[in-house]
């Protein structure tokens, strides 16, 4: 029997969201590929065309032509939006453990708030005194907070993109919301017999 290969999609709330989502997720998957007992094979993920602000009927439509063609769908939302993905899943009974909730608490921007080095690297005009927050799940105003960590600027377009691409998946498996995430992605993996 042959590799298999694994795909997958991935649907954010904005842009902004993707640019820092796509390339972090492609870097978790190569890591639990390492872990596959036979292996498979993994182009990268696909973006949605459509994004999760979107009316939910639009987002189902959207979840239910990737799935005809796609192993998981990753719906991503922040944590205030969270009954979203439930609400979307509730559609699919069938497939429901192939739709996998990205939901970090607050915001995306917390997660790149875990690790200062990347930061740093990925911006010199990060503010060198800053330290990262114990627990960056708790930062009030996420989107503040990483502002002021780069400088002032937030210039999404090249910071996000080279964040997801740099941050430390040991310090983000240091916040909760995106073990969490893992876990699921693992389990819907397993079941779909990747893992």
């Amino acid at each position: 029997m042959g590799r298999r290969y694994f795909s997958v999609a991935l649907i954010t709330e904005a842009r902004s969201d993707q640019w820092f989502l796509t390339p972090l997720v492609d870097r978790q998957i190569a890591e639990l590929a390492c872990q596959a007992p036979t292996g498979f094979d993994y182009s990268g993920v696909v973006t949605a065309e459509r994004f999760t602000v979107a009316p939910r009927d639009a987002v189902v439509r959207e979840v239910a032509e990737l799935l005809r063609y796609l192993d998981v769908v990753l719906i991503h939302n922040d944590h205030n939006e969270r009954g979203k993905v439930d609400s979307v899943r509730e559609q699919f009974a069938d497939d429901a453990s192939r739709i996998v909730a990205l939901v970090p608490v607050r915001e995306t921007e917390a997660w790149i708030l875990a690790d200062v080095d990347a930061l740093r690297e990925a911006s010199p005009a990060c503010d060198t005194a800053w330290e990262v927050p114990y627990d960056v799940e708790k930062v009030a105003d996420p989107k503040a907070v990483l502002k002021a960590a780069l400088g002032g600027r937030r210039d999404a377009a090249r910071d996000f993109d080279r964040l997801g691409q740099i941050v430390s998946l040991e310090q983000l498996w240091k916040v909760p919301a995106y073990r969490r995430w893992v876990q699921e992605l693992r389990v819907a993996m397993e079941k779909l017999r990747f893992l």
